[in-house]
């Protein structure tokens, strides 16, 4: 039990403690208002970063292809003539020669972008690259190169955005009695 001369309990809500105690809990608790204070603004901060970098992104989403269209717009605008010149030209060659001179724009523009025309032309058919539409007999290719090329197949920057369509070919086993007459004409001369 507590003596009368106790002062804890004595009073309710009164402690009395020595001096230095007294200055280091207030201390401390004066350190723990600074951290506190800080954690605060930390977490402000934070949040208006937060919310400042998501409206960069979403203003950088909306804005992405702006420089990609601005480029884009001379090889529209010599369309549009292109079109206005057809409907007006009697000369086939020369409406041939400008929409030539605007498909070379286009392929500098995709060039310059990035993007890459796979060359599928007497290669072997690759499944990560090539897509095999159909299979194609054939007596004078092996089995697995590509024929024909029915849809082109692009990389940008090195990444295969669509594969190439193609036709593939497979060896066309040799009729038995072929071989015979073959063998035969070799030894005859």
């Amino acid at each position: 039990m507590p003596e009368k001369n106790d002062k804890i309990g004595a009073e309710a809500g009164t402690v009395t403690i020595p001096n230095k105690e007294y200055e280091v809990m207030k201390a401390r608790a004066d350190e723990r208002d600074a951290f506190y204070d800080k954690y605060v603004r930390a977490h402000a901060e934070f949040e208006n970063a937060r919310k400042r970098l998501e409206k960069e992104k979403t203003d950088f989403l909306k804005y992405a292809n702006e420089s990609l269209i601005i480029d884009f717009l001379p090889i529209l605008d010599n369309l549009e003539i292109a079109e206005k010149h057809i409907k007006e030209a009697k000369d086939f060659k020369a409406v041939q020669e400008g929409v030539d001179m605007i498909q070379l724009q286009i392929q500098g523009f995709l060039k310059d972008i990035g993007l890459e025309r796979l060359k599928t032309a007497g290669k072997k058919f690759d499944p990560n690259m090539h897509e095999a539409v159909e299979t194609v007999e054939s007596v004078d290719k092996e089995d697995g190169y590509i024929v024909e090329e029915l849809k082109p197949g692009y990389t940008l920057n090195g990444k295969l955005i669509r594969p190439a369509y193609v036709k593939i070919s497979k060896k066309k086993p040799a009729c038995p009695g072929e071989n015979d007459r073959r063998a035969g004409e070799t030894s005859n001369q």
